[in-house]
């Protein structure tokens, strides 16, 4: 694994680098220790190959002075800034979680869910434009969603420019990223807040439907359909879309600038005004009609308390300055991990402390002033008809509003915090039951009857269904089945077949399960996907020549080829030298050879030699014979005819050594 050289290194006496974590087009982003103030901090440095260029030099120097412009949490903070080996860097906040796209890509989210994510994205470009800056860069990517439950903050401000800057865009560059850019920057590259009205509306649509409203194949073919048609009516994809959002997606995407709606603090405003005018049931609205993603519904149930801690600080209702929807909180979605670290590995869910989280709120409460005022009128009506004050408290109390509560927002609580929040209310907690669900944590409330929000009669029964967590499903043995078979297997255990990939296996024969992941035994989500590795059979190799090589050279070349040293002979040999291999077994490229598989070696021993023996004396006869066993060719020479016929000598002489085989001259007397 190759290690990034600049983990661990201290940049300026102070940031210490710990990690990678991402890198983009323009920079990489570090997490760092700042021995200084002792926290942790990102510092993102620039590729060191766009240190020459001006254009993205300036861009950092934009991010960090815009930054230092805003003070708001929904903006990611700039420390410091600097430069190391000669190349730019700043030092961040640092948000520990994923960014809108993570987000969308779970699927749409309800008309609550939208609002409040949209509401977060435009309070700190509100701060922008008021600042006099236009960020020019709004888009999912750009969003992160801090998972402590913080609120959302918008990053990236290296594109920013103050309304009075030239706003054309620099040559050689895109601003933004095309899909979000509004007409007048790609036809003209004119700058407003509007643009990142415009922006934000683009993100709201794709919120709302999952989809980007003007999709093509290429950028070019985005961008002209961004300047030739209007953004669709969210309808079109969702049409139980209430009028209202519908109207809010519009004014914010309008092609003409004029007709949009002028800056974020406008667009606020309209938001807040649409959510007021919903009902509970709009506001629930959602593409496909789902109750919403794991995580977007594990922080609906953790923000119960502080909803309802919202309405209880409504304004009255003679109360001038009240704006509307004041009780309307935005969602800050706290998402675990879902993603992949810079190494790429998953990293898995956290909701060990959703069910008594307050600091992310999803709370979209309208405002109570006209029941205020109903109730009022009622009480004047009374008095005017001339009703007692005891009498009217009677029927007040009796027979009037006043016999009516609301349900309170339980939805997401402990089993022990919602009976005591529905018992403060006067009501009677009946015997709850108990249901898995994917989205809710265990031992909390998925759902109440009558719903939360309902008016009931003082001390009615309220009957909650709680969570017993995700159904978990065993993983089924499948080692050694076929594919078929082990998807029937791993259908029927409730779970779902993931990737299946092919392995060479020593042991299973081709077609069959190897391994699945997780293991057999193990426990998953129910419809989680197994994993499945299918044997390809044992793994082909092929016999090197290995005739001429020393015993050390052939074992390393077997070793190379997956194969490995057998049984090993020797052998005399005339023309191999000593050491050196003679043959193998199996021989080279010989088939049906596998990785694993022993090749035997016969090694030489060298030609082998013998003594020639000593048989001067001996008669011709014995003399041969005696040549002949030891392995000799023998030519016999007379000497004066060979007349007493006994050996007078051999040539070689005897008691030298000769190779076996070799000729032998006996001369004879």
């Amino acid at each position: 694994m190759v290690t990034d050289p600049l983990i661990g290194r201290l940049v300026d006496s102070r940031y210490e680098i710990v990690d990678r974590v991402a890198r983009g087009g323009m920079a990489t982003v570090y997490k760092a220790h700042d021995r200084r103030l002792e926290r942790r901090v990102a510092l993102k440095l620039m590729h060191p190959h766009l240190a020459d260029s001006p254009d993205f030099v300036s861009r950092f120097r934009r991010e960090a002075r815009a930054a230092a412009r805003l003070s708001n949490p929904g903006v990611v903070a700039v420390y410091d800034q600097g430069s190391l080996d000669g190349v730019a860097y700043l030092v961040m906040e640092l948000v520990e979680g994923p960014n809108l796209r993570d987000l969308i890509a779970t699927g749409p989210l309800s008309v609550k869910e939208a609002l409040g994510l949209i509401a977060q994205v435009l309070r700190p470009l509100g701060a922008a434009h008021r600042a006099g800056l236009v960020h020019r860069d709004v888009k999912p990517e750009n969003v992160l969603l801090p998972s402590d439950g913080s609120v959302a903050k918008v990053a990236d401000f290296g594109l920013a420019r103050a309304v009075t800057e030239s706003a054309q865009t620099t040559t050689g560059n895109v601003l933004g990223t095309v899909a979000y850019l509004a007409p007048e920057l790609i036809t003209a590259g004119v700058s407003s807040p509007r643009a990142d009205v415009f922006s934000a509306g683009v993100i709201l649509y794709e919120l709302l439907t999952g989809e980007q409203p003007l999709a093509a194949d290429t950028p070019i073919q985005i961008a002209f359909r961004n300047v030739h048609e209007d953004v669709p009516l969210v309808s079109t994809l969702v049409p139980q879309t209430p009028a209202p959002v519908d109207a809010l997606v519009t004014a914010m995407t309008r092609r003409e600038p004029n007709e949009r709606l002028a800056d974020a603090d406008e667009a606020l405003a309209r938001l807040r005004a649409v959510v007021a005018e919903l009902s509970p049931s709009e506001m629930s609205v959602k593409r496909g009609g789902a109750t919403g993603s794991l995580r977007t519904q594990e922080v609906l149930a953790a923000n119960a308390e502080a909803a309802r801690q919202a309405v209880r600080q409504e304004p009255e209702a003679d109360d001038e300055d009240v704006t509307p929807a004041a009780g309307f909180r935005t969602v800050s979605l706290p998402i675990g991990s879902i993603g992949t670290d810079a190494a790429g590995a998953t990293r898995s869910l956290d909701r060990s402390g959703l069910a008594t989280s307050s600091q992310a709120t999803t709370s979209l409460a309208r405002p109570r002033h006209g029941r205020v005022r109903r109730r009022a009128v009622v009480m004047g009506a009374l008095a005017v008809l001339g009703v007692g004050g005891a009498g009217a408290g009677w029927w007040y109390t009796q027979e009037g509003p006043g016999r009516h509560v609301d349900v309170p927002q339980v939805v997401g609580l402990t089993q022990q915090e919602a009976q005591a929040a529905v018992q403060a209310a006067g009501l009677v907690w009946a015997a709850p039951t108990r249901a898995f669900s994917d989205t809710v944590a265990l031992d909390c409330v998925i759902s109440c009857d009558p719903e939360p929000g309902s008016s009931v009669r003082l001390g009615a029964a309220v009957t909650a269904v709680i969570s017993r967590g995700i159904e978990q499903k065993q993983v089924p043995d499948v080692l050694g089945r076929t594919r078929e078979e082990a998807t029937t297997a791993i259908t029927e255990a409730g779970l779902a077949v993931g990737a299946v990939t092919q392995s060479f296996s020593d042991s299973v024969p081709a077609g069959q399960v190897v391994s699945t992941s997780p293991a057999a035994g193990e426990l998953a989500d129910h419809s989680s996907a197994v994993a499945v590795v299918i044997s390809k059979g044992r793994q082909p190799a092929t016999v090197p020549t290995l005739a001429g090589l020393s015993q050390q050279e052939a074992t390393t070349a077997l070793g190379n080829a997956g194969l490995t040293l057998g049984e090993v002979t020797t052998s005399y040999h005339d023309t191999v030298e000593e050491g050196r291999v003679i043959s193998s077994s199996p021989a080279t490229g010989a088939a049906n050879v596998h990785v694993g598989d022993g090749v035997d070696l016969v090694v030489s021993l060298g030609p082998e030699m013998v003594t020639v023996p000593e048989v001067t004396g001996k008669s011709e006869s014995e003399a041969v014979s005696a040549l002949e066993a030891a392995g000799l060719v023998v030519t016999v020479s007379y000497v004066w005819g060979g007349l007493f016929g006994t050996a007078r000598s051999t040539d070689p002489a005897g008691g030298q050594s000769v190779r076996k085989g070799s000729t032998v001259t006996l001369y004879v007397v």
